[in-house]
């Protein structure tokens, strides 16, 4: 292997390690705009930076370097990712923060009105919903006050043996007299 093919391995390494510095200031950007970030939200950009990043670096090693691994190589990506940190990195995060801020502000201002139409039919459902659950309710009570006047009547007329509707009011008396006068 020639100095010069180890030159160039150890440049390409190199930028590698800036582009991974570049890719890592994205996520501190979007942890930076959000602000309220939970710890799932985190996990799930460490798990995506990390699947980016594992990618990126085979790729990179197969292409480059045809399968030869050198400990120089990883030096060289720590150096690269160092250097960006160092130089790179504030003035990226500045960038990247008003390219964010303004994507939020043109994907917010794009669905605006596509909120608004969905609270506005929400609510239309939510008042048809609670109308048709009211009349619901009042049907439902109405039906257990009748069953219940007309069951208390019904049981009332059970226990004092005058099931029979068709007697009339002299009968009754008449029956209860000759109660009275058996007891």
């Amino acid at each position: 292997m020639s100095v010069i093919k180890q030159f160039n391995d150890f440049t390409f390494f190199l930028i590698l390690g800036v582009i991974i510095s570049c890719i890592f200031d994205v996520f501190r950007t979007l942890r930076k705009v959000q602000k309220n970030n939970s710890i799932y939200v985190v996990m799930l950009q460490d798990i995506i930076f990390f699947f980016i990043i594992t990618l990126l670096t085979t790729v990179y090693m197969v292409k480059v370097i045809d399968d030869r691994v050198r400990v120089y190589m990883f030096i060289a990506m720590g150096i690269g990712i160092a250097i960006s940190r160092k130089i790179i990195s504030k003035f990226l995060i500045k960038i990247y923060s008003i390219i964010l801020i303004s994507l939020k502000g043109i994907l917010e201002f794009i669905n605006l009105p596509i909120k608004l139409h969905f609270e506005l039919i929400c609510k239309i459902v939510k008042k048809i919903i609670k109308k048709c659950c009211k009349l619901f309710f009042i049907m439902v009570n109405l039906k257990c006050k009748l069953l219940y006047v007309f069951g208390k009547k019904n049981n009332f007329k059970r226990k004092r043996g005058l099931n029979n509707e068709s007697k009339s009011k002299r009968e009754r008396k008449k029956s209860r007299k000759k109660k009275k006068e058996k007891s």
